[in-house]
């Protein structure tokens, strides 16, 4: 059976025959991720201490090796919307190499990334503090910028299906929707400016037979279920200690896949290799069901956030003792030996 149809059968909990695994490190992912260009010139390796994206949001490096984060705010003042210049969703630039990733994919599963969704575009472009207001102060700028956002994508989206003709199986954006404790907004306002707008966008995703992807991180857990009915089908949250591991699996197992991890925050860069084996095996155990519901993946920016090969190979073995993927005491061997290189699974690779 290809990777392509292990991770369907995974998401439609179709009994796939071992869990689906996303791990670069060791040269083994069923999937394969294919992104567009920013047309800017824009790269998450981008050179320099500071760099414009399309958007207009100014990326200024950090101390650790990373993407950076938005230092300038193009919409700071949200009474200027009138004024400011939209992206191109049709931009050549955006689309030079996607056929050329696309041919990299072999029988994998392909899933497409957009990126920064509604939530995370929407707060660069206004600063944090800025979009929490307008959500309360400038509704009608808040629904026109999200409105813009999500036309953007949906323009784009539609040509990449088109020149993939029909290749890519999933798309996937990320919207980190909570903080420690809670979710960012009320379910109330989630409700009002987010939910509507996400229906229509997993709407088109499945109108283009792809699959709904979403990361998101933080305490998720009163939002889950407003992604749910709006049509998500598989949810990404490297955090299971902060969402209660036992307690997001109770509220969502079965009726939503998890792309699961040990804890990014805790576990995985300061726990014990136990603990981390243990974490692996409590995963398994209270996200998946006996039909499916379940993707085991990597950190790929594990410098970041603390995080040695060792632990990787550690989660990897737990992962794969627990899931039934075969052959895979021979496999962290080959990688010891150097005789395994590491995958390059994701067309922006060529970027880095």
């Amino acid at each position: 059976m290809t990777s392509r149809e292990i991770v369907r059968r995974a998401i439609t909990f179709a009994d796939p025959p071992r869990l689906p695994m996303k791990f670069d490190i060791v040269g083994v992912n069923d999937c394969y991720d294919v992104w567009t260009r920013d047309a800017a010139g824009w790269t998450w390796g981008f050179p320099g201490d500071r760099m414009a994206d399309e958007w207009g949001c100014v990326w200024g490096k950090t101390a650790v090796a990373n993407s950076g984060q938005v230092v300038a705010h193009p919409l700071r003042d949200v009474t200027k919307l009138k004024d400011y210049r939209w992206p191109d969703p049709t931009d050549p630039r955006r689309y030079v190499d996607f056929e050329d990733q696309l041919s990299r994919a072999g029988d994998r599963f392909v899933m497409f990334c957009f990126g920064h969704g509604l939530w995370e575009r929407l707060h660069m472009m206004l600063s944090m503090e800025q979009a929490m207001l307008a959500l309360t102060r400038h509704k009608d700028e808040v629904h026109e910028i999200l409105d813009r956002i999500l036309d953007f994508h949906l323009v784009v989206l539609r040509k990449c299906q088109e020149i993939a003709g029909g290749r890519i199986d999933a798309a996937a954006m990320a919207d980190d929707w909570g903080v420690q404790d809670r979710a960012f907004i009320s379910t109330k306002m989630f409700r009002e400016f987010f939910k509507p707008r996400y229906a229509k966008w997993f709407a088109e995703i499945k109108a283009l037979g792809m699959h709904t992807w979403m990361h998101s991180c933080g305490k998720i857990n009163t939002i889950v279920p407003e992604l749910i009915e709006c049509g998500l089908e598989v949810i990404n949250n490297q955090q299971p200690e902060t969402v209660g591991l036992r307690e997001f699996g109770d509220a969502f197992r079965g009726k939503i896949c998890f792309e699961a991890i040990v804890d990014t925050q805790s576990t995985l860069p300061r726990g014990t290799y136990d603990q981390i084996r243990q974490q692996a095996r409590d995963i398994c155990e209270h996200y998946g069901t006996p039909h499916g519901g379940l993707i085991a993946s990597d950190y790929n920016d594990a410098e970041a956030i603390g995080v040695t090969t060792d632990r990787r190979y550690v989660m990897f073995e737990a992962f794969a003792e627990h899931g039934g993927f075969p052959d895979y005491e021979e496999t962290l061997a080959q990688v010891r030996r150097g005789e395994r290189k590491p995958l390059p699974s994701w067309g922006r690779q060529a970027e880095q």
